[in-house]
């Protein structure tokens, strides 16, 4: 379909729908996806019309339709295990404008909603998740953090002073992610047995660099799927930017189950850095020790630099003829390494 067909197509939704046409669009474009198989729950969630429940008005919050998509989902898995919901329990910790309580109001279940602001819309307000305990057990935690600092809370959406264990307020994202992985620490242990922890996350960007809270997060217990969400309606849609990037469309859910009253799997992610300059792989070749070599220079060295500089590397040290080694790679590569003086060499492309 090229420009012109979406544009008349667009043109003709409009005409018949009005305003609402947009959304009309978005849920057909997604039907496809978001419901396969007879299920009307798959790995990607989209909800062009956010629905009813909660506050559209709080930033932040999330469709009613993505809590209740879960909890259909998880009273489905527990009824069809033969298992009694007539005391199953939805618990929001992060509860916000109450969006949780529409989604299990609307399957009759009960709900308990805490928030770090004093004066939540619905449950229990004061509550602190990194000081506070979790009373109550749960079949089902839903659990929707402050995507860092992208939307500041207390002493902004609600309250008149910074709360100092508001997560939305950490002064980086280190911090933010250590406090974050203590919550889902907290929160799976209150799980009941078969019970799921679902975290619905972004990825966010700051100062220019990206970070992945769903990638970065702690798992626990049996990582039973990974939902991908659409964003609608950002209000960084209407902006335009004139730097190259990726705009972010997505949040992800992730729905980890307690299959075991006391044993807890868990996985963390794990990051380092090595330098290329004093550490031999097996996977690194003289071409890419070179090429690099001569990235980090600005692109052009000669072959005296090269032997001088990597003289001390353990692939040389292992090879007593490694200048030879250096020499003839060079050659086995023209396409890389252009002669441009006598013993000297460049990149043939550009190093910045």
């Amino acid at each position: 379909m090229n420009d012109w067909q979406i544009a008349r197509a667009a043109q003709l939704l409009e005409a018949e729908f009005g305003p609402d046409w947009r959304t009309v669009a978005g849920m057909l474009g997604t039907e496809g996806l978001r419901k396969r198989v007879g299920k009307e729950l798959t790995s990607f969630l989209a909800f062009p019309d956010r629905g009813d429940g909660g506050d559209n008005r709080w930033r932040g919050n999330c469709s009613p339709e993505v809590v209740a998509s879960i909890l259909k989902y998880v009273l489905d898995c527990k009824q069809y295990e033969g298992k009694d919901t007539s005391r199953f329990t939805l618990l929001d910790p992060m509860s916000g404008s109450g969006t949780s309580k529409a989604a299990a109001d609307r399957f009759q279940v009960r709900s308990l909603l805490y928030d770090l602001n004093p004066a939540p819309a619905f449950g229990r307000g004061n509550w602190n998740a990194l000081r506070d305990d979790v009373e109550d057990s749960a079949d089902l935690i839903f659990f929707h953090p402050p995507y860092h600092s992208m939307i500041v809370y207390s002493g902004n959406v609600w309250g008149n002073a910074p709360h100092p264990d508001d997560l939305s307020r950490c002064a980086s994202y280190e911090e933010f992610l250590d406090k974050l992985n203590y919550c889902i620490r907290k929160f799976f242990l209150a799980l009941r047995k078969d019970g799921r922890l679902a975290v619905l996350v972004g990825d966010i960007r700051m100062n220019g660099r990206f970070y992945s809270m769903q990638n970065d997060l702690m798992r626990m217990g049996d990582f039973e799927s990974f939902l991908v969400k659409g964003q609608f309606n950002c209000t960084s849609d209407t902006r335009r930017y004139r730097k190259p990037f990726i705009p972010i469309v997505t949040e992800y859910l992730l729905l980890l189950k307690k299959a075991d009253a006391l044993l807890v799997p868990f996985s963390v992610r794990q990051t380092g850095a090595f330098s290329v300059s004093d550490t031999d792989l097996n996977i690194l070749t003289w071409h890419h020790l070179i090429r690099m070599t001569m990235e980090s220079a600005g692109g052009t060295l000669s072959l005296s630099e090269l032997y001088l500089r990597l003289g001390t590397h353990p692939k040389a040290q292992a090879n007593p003829h490694y200048e030879a080694r250096i020499r003839a790679t060079i050659y086995e590569h023209p396409e890389e390494y252009v002669f441009v003086a006598k013993g000297c060499y460049q990149l043939s492309y550009q190093v910045t």
